[in-house]
């Protein structure tokens, strides 16, 4: 049976848009919750909100209170719209806590509805269709509140919602604990890799010693050899989105574009080495080897440094060494540049020292290095998909939960 609606101004006993303040100088007096402090799950950040001021007398205005819901209304992007997404305020004992003037809050009439009620609603796939509708035609998708607050939710009694709310909330505590147990499973698979690459190049140091790379790599080689290249030439050029380091750092295919011979970017060859330099692209562990390039041949983004091995060095055998999380560390402490520019110099990776085993031995580390990666992601894989089960899974019960079926649902 279908529940009466109300609309979402009518179940509110107030809502307004916050205030930002001023810059604290030392007479900070608030806290303001931001766009970025309205998290997935529903609740708020308040570990990192920022100290404001607020002129005394303003400060009731826009202070929120325990259970008021604090509604996103600026995504700033089109391809990730996050106006609507909403999370409930706690109250937090010794601080102020104020509104930005990018949300929307709402307080419900706790006499018609549940706040958690409104809450799980206003997640809900339905809404969201509801927000993608209203904001399709702006050129930033920014959340208007009055078509917003025109959104009919249905209302059974309260103690109908009572019942359902604590349903859902049993099920989605169920579902972040197996979210959690998968998590710790990924980050476990992924450890176990790490853990063997580590324990082979180690094995390989006490064996055969070590070089350095500059010594068995060509790093940046000149462009001098561009002068013969045709400027009519087809060519792979690769971006720094083309690294796909799910599917093992390997340049996507997909993402390759075929062009003419551009010399002001980056050039490299068939199986060199590309190590991203500037952050925040190294910090994510953006690297690969260049291969199925169109006449062998790739220009692309400045952000690489490019290792080019020599005779009977694998391109393998680097590539699996510089992607160890000690490497990257080592990298940011040889960081120059200013804060927003940071790079990994060149100097650094010259002077880096790798083990060095014959080129037999390489095939055969690789090999097994290969096979494992190659399980390692098929598992990974898996256990994505389940964390995506998972999301949808809660999707479902949301949706049950307001058509009226889920509090009927035997447990």
């Amino acid at each position: 049976m279908p529940w009466p609606t109300k609309k979402l101004e009518d179940l509110c006993e107030r809502y307004f848009s916050g205030v930002w303040g001023e810059n604290p100088d030392n007479n900070g007096n608030v806290f303001v919750v931001r766009v970025s402090d309205v998290k997935d799950n529903g609740v708020l950040d308040y570990d990192n909100l920022p100290l404001r001021y607020v002129e005394k007398e303003k400060i009731p205005k826009y202070q929120l209170q325990n259970n008021d819901l604090v509604v996103v209304k600026s995504s700033g992007s089109k391809k990730k719209i996050i106006s609507g997404k909403t999370a409930i305020f706690v109250e937090q004992k010794g601080k102020r806590v104020l509104a930005s003037n990018f949300v929307l809050v709402l307080r419900p009439n706790q006499k018609l509805v549940l706040p958690k009620w409104l809450l799980f609603h206003l997640n809900g796939d339905e809404v969201k269709e509801f927000i993608k509708k209203i904001i399709g035609i702006t050129t930033y998708p920014n959340l208007k509140p009055q078509e917003y607050l025109k959104i009919e939710i249905p209302l059974p009694p309260l103690k109908i919602q009572k019942r359902i709310v604590a349903r859902i909330e049993e099920l989605f505590e169920k579902i972040d604990k197996a979210k959690e147990l998968r998590q710790k499973a990924q980050e476990q698979t992924e450890q176990v890799f790490v853990s063997v690459v580590e324990k082979a190049f180690s094995g390989a140091e006490k064996k055969w010693g070590i070089k350095k790379i500059g010594e068995i790599c060509c790093i940046n080689p000149s462009k001098a050899e561009l002068k013969n290249l045709s400027d009519d030439l087809e060519v792979s050029f690769i971006p720094m989105s083309a690294v796909d380091d799910i599917a093992g750092s390997i340049i996507a295919q997909e993402k390759k574009a075929l062009g003419k011979v551009k010399k002001g970017y980056t050039y490299f060859r068939e199986n060199d080495v590309l190590f991203a330099k500037i952050t925040p692209c190294m910090q994510n562990g953006k690297s690969a080897i260049a291969e199925n390039l169109a006449n062998g041949i790739g220009f692309g983004s400045t952000e690489f440094h490019i290792l080019r091995p020599m005779d009977k060095v694998l391109s393998e055998w680097i590539y699996f060494y510089i992607r160890q999380p000690w490497f990257r560390e080592e990298a940011e402490r040889h960081f120059t540049g200013t804060a927003g520019q940071q790079r990994v110099p060149q100097e650094f990776l010259e002077k880096t020292r790798i083990p060095l085993p014959p080129l037999s031995e390489q095939k055969k580390i690789v090999a097994y290095l290969d096979n494992l990666r190659e399980k390692v992601n098929k598992l990974k894989q898996i256990q994505e998909e389940q964390l995506r089960d998972l999301v949808e899974l809660k999707k479902s019960i949301l949706d049950r939960a307001f058509s009226g079926k889920l509090i009927n649902e035997k447990k």
